[in-house]
């Protein structure tokens, strides 16, 4: 028994030594004595994480430890000395302004601090200023909205199109938005703060989306397609959703498609950058599904009747991309009907579609359909003896084949009031030029001018 109250007596004698050496090691070295305080202030606090002592000088522990100060001061409504005291063991003794305003901050301030505990550690000033009574904090959407100087109808749209979006902004966190806005402002992104702005109310979720992701699609057009930062700017602003788009699996494969497919080529590719820009939602339409389809629609006589050559589908798609995603039964619906209504060979037909493509962008029966009906009307109608073409079908076939973009203007703003005003002058439409309404105003009327002032020849 002696034998066993010396051993106690001894390991309670090594006990004190140990403390003693501890005290020591408080004053000599601050990272040890913060990692042994650390450890008393844990296991004092009993909303600590179960094993989170056995690290309690880790940068997690450090939060959860001030978390329960924090709410230890909320609960008391004014902090002891001895929190005082733990606190500047977590913090450092350099923060003791910091701790002096935690421990005299009103209920609602520390509250605010809790939503951010991180913020005492990262961001101390910033802690200091939220304690304050009368200090004003941004919330992350509040800032983003002020940083982009976004409107009353712009935070609008955003929430149209990005519902929740403020809860969206607000969980991204304004470090990961601050990295991400200035990418595109700097000079790699190329962007105004007004171009940016355009593209994050048009594409909101686009935040969503990773720096490092954004930053290879850049990347992408700027290296490999060769866009200038203007080109790209005004690619992104059009269509921001490209921005999206996996590089391997959508953007490379569709400029490989539009290079080797349609006939665009490396050593012609300058042009195909500007078809680009002006159709960046080519890169929407799936490969498989849509643009291969079609161009087989288009050349392979599986329907479309135009047989076309690599060089003539090269002329189509450069002159109209929309031409590759143009369901075919619209396609077919405007072959039939330029075909019926003009009596066209096939040979005819082909040469108008290469001429000018942009035919197939027009509606049938909102825009063709009454063009063709006026300029082939060889009466009167609706109480105007002068609002018709009286062209025939011949007629406006050789028109047409001339220059094959009449179909294209205005019914009411260019062809209704130039042949009615020839019309009123005794001047017949079809011995007119067959450029005739490609003229400008100004042209026109002096071409008019002119042949009032010689002859006039009319059916």
């Amino acid at each position: 028994m002696r034998l066993h109250d010396g051993t106690s007596i001894a390991l309670a004698f090594i006990c004190i030594c140990l403390r003693l050496v501890a005290i020591l090691a408080f004053v000599q070295a601050p990272p040890t004595r913060q990692f042994f305080l650390r450890k008393i202030i844990s296991s004092r606090l009993p909303h600590l994480p179960a094993g989170s002592s056995t690290a309690a000088n880790t940068p997690a522990e450090s939060i959860d430890i001030i978390i329960c100060l924090l709410r230890r001061v909320a609960r008391s409504g004014n902090g002891d000395e001895q929190t005082a005291r733990e606190l500047l063991v977590v913090l450092g003794e350099y923060r003791k302004e910091l701790v002096q305003t935690i421990i005299a901050a009103p209920q609602n301030r520390l509250s605010l601090l809790l939503e951010r505990p991180n913020l005492i550690i990262r961001h101390p000033a910033l802690a200091q200023h939220i304690l304050q009574p009368n200090s004003f904090i941004l919330t992350t959407d509040q800032w983003f909205s002020r940083f982009l100087n976004l409107s009353a109808s712009d935070v609008a749209r955003i929430l149209s199109r990005w519902p929740s979006s403020d809860k969206h902004i607000q969980s991204l966190g304004r470090q990961r938005l601050k990295k991400w806005l200035a990418f595109f402002l700097s000079k790699e992104g190329g962007f105004a703060q007004k171009e940016l702005r355009n593209v994050v109310t048009t594409c909101p979720f686009l935040l969503c989306y990773t720096l490092s992701n954004v930053q290879s699609t850049t990347n992408f057009f700027k290296e490999e397609v060769g866009l200038t930062n203007a080109e790209y700017t005004s690619l992104v602003q059009s269509y921001p959703s490209v921005l999206t788009y996996s590089i391997n699996k959508r953007l490379r494969p569709h400029v490989v498609f539009l290079q080797n497919e349609i006939g665009g080529g490396k050593d012609n590719w300058t042009a195909w950058r500007k078809v680009l820009c002006s159709y960046p939602q080519f890169f929407s339409h799936s490969l498989e599904k849509t643009l291969i389809p079609k161009v087989n629609f288009l050349c392979n006589n599986t329907g479309s009747l135009l047989c076309l050559k690599r060089s003539e589908l090269t002329q189509v798609v450069a002159k109209f991309p929309p031409t590759l995603w143009l369901s075919e039964n619209n396609l077919k619906e405007k072959f039939d009907f330029l075909t019926n209504s003009l009596d066209l060979s096939l040979r005819e037909l082909r040469e108008i579609i290469v001429t000018y493509p942009q035919l197939l962008g027009l509606s049938l029966e909102q825009n063709l359909r009454p063009k063709m009906a006026f300029l082939l009307a060889s009466n009167a109608q609706d109480s105007d003896r002068f609002g018709y073409g009286g062209l025939s079908p011949r007629e406006l076939k050789g028109f047409i084949l001339y220059q094959p973009a009449l179909l294209a203007y205005s019914l009411e703003g260019r062809l209704k009031p130039r042949i009615r005003l020839m019309r009123e002058n005794n001047i017949s439409f079809c011995y007119c030029p067959k450029n005739i309404m490609s003229y400008t105003d100004k042209k026109f009327d002096s071409w008019m001018k002119t042949q009032i002032s010689t002859w006039t020849i009319i059916e």
